[in-house]
């Protein structure tokens, strides 16, 4: 879902670079993760990311109420079975493509910010792509949904409802997928901001 091909990993940097080779690459290192940032953390990422998970949720809920009809026996019943049983399978299985599709991404991404943020360290580049609302963005939410998850995981395992744990599972998992992004943002801006020994 990036908005445009991320740029390319650095190249390997020499052992003792002169200070006009570094402070070029310093520059080309802060343009990288001024564009990579920005379209990682991008807040459209995690709202098509809420919205695969609810039509997921649609789609087990569609799942639950089929079988349900289906298991009454009626015609009636069967029919309406099978139509919330197709419906269920249109909106889980692009769903759950397009956020196996959007974690593949993400994890490239990923490599390529950390080789950028690796290559070099430079607390005066920092303020040019540092992004604390967008890293909230996806903080916030995501640990409020990783909170409830993980309760409601708890509370179906105590009662045996295999719906209700199904649900508490896809909350929990989204909120973990949007904290895994914002804490691994955060551990980059705090290794930026460590006094370098180089």
């Amino acid at each position: 879902m990036p908005d445009s091909s991320p740029p390319p990993p650095p190249g390997p940097a020499p052992d003792r670079p002169s200070r006009p080779d570094r402070a070029a690459h310093l520059a080309e290192r802060a343009e990288a993760l001024r564009e990579l940032v920005p379209s990682y953390l991008a807040r459209r990422r995690a709202l098509l990311l809420w919205l695969a998970a609810g039509l997921i949720a649609v789609g087990w809920a569609a799942i639950w109420v089929g079988c349900r009809y289906v298991a009454m026996g009626d015609v009636v019943s069967v029919v309406l079975g099978v139509f919330c049983l197709a419906l269920a399978v249109g909106l889980v299985v692009p769903s759950t493509l397009a956020v196996a599709s959007g974690v593949r991404e993400d994890l490239e991404a990923r490599e390529r910010l950390l080789a950028w943020a690796g290559s070099a360290r430079d607390r005066d580049s920092l303020a040019r792509w540092h992004s604390p609302g967008r890293a909230l963005f996806w903080l916030l939410p995501s640990l409020v949904l990783c909170c409830f998850g993980s309760a409601s995981a708890a509370m179906a395992a105590v009662d045996g409802s295999a719906r209700a744990l199904g649900f508490a599972l896809l909350a929990g998992g989204t909120g973990a997928l949007g904290m895994a992004k914002a804490v691994g943002y955060y551990r980059l801006v705090s290794r930026e901001l460590t006094v370098s020994k180089d």
